[in-house]
């Protein structure tokens, strides 16, 4: 009973600082959010105009504590960034247009979009992906897919 009643003061300690319930949950591990974000980036590639090669470069980790997003120290969000389409801009159109066609597709939500710059949101799962052109001549397209925020192992640290 003692070591539920001090859980229950813990957790209500934390929400206080600004922490949710959700970020103390248990999540999918780093190992798992890196297969998912070389999976989507792949999926989404075979779709596209000119079938761009899957991204061969592991997905970078960032931590996700930090002033933009606040939260409990040690959880990491895997991304991984390509450049899809380059210096061709006329072919952009078709690109995009298959990309919205595939994430729609997948299960992905249209989360926000400007021009050809798009996000979309797995709602269920946290994952976004992203396409967003360049704003010189070239116009460049660069396909991004990041996980939610993540523990290593998938459990938050007992505290």
């Amino acid at each position: 009973m003692r070591i539920a009643a001090a859980l229950v003061v813990a957790m209500a300690a934390l929400t206080a600082c600004g922490l949710s319930n959700e970020q103390l949950k248990p999540t999918i591990a780093k190992d798992q959010a890196t297969r998912q974000v070389k999976s989507y980036d792949a999926e989404i590639k075979t779709a596209l105009p000119g079938k761009p090669q899957p991204s061969t470069k592991e997905p970078w980790s960032l931590e996700c504590e930090t002033t933009d997003i606040p939260g409990p120290k040690g959880r990491v969000e895997l991304s991984t960034d390509t450049v899809v389409a380059s210096g061709h801009p006329e072919g952009n159109p078709e690109i995009v247009e298959a990309f919205d066609n595939k994430l729609v597709g997948m299960g992905f939500d249209l989360d926000r979009r400007s021009g050809n710059d798009r996000v979309y949101k797995n709602k269920a799962n946290g994952f976004t992906v992203g396409l967003k052109e360049s704003g010189d001549d070239s116009r460049t397209l660069t396909l991004s897919v990041a996980s939610p925020c993540v523990w290593p192992d998938g459990t938050p640290p007992s505290g």
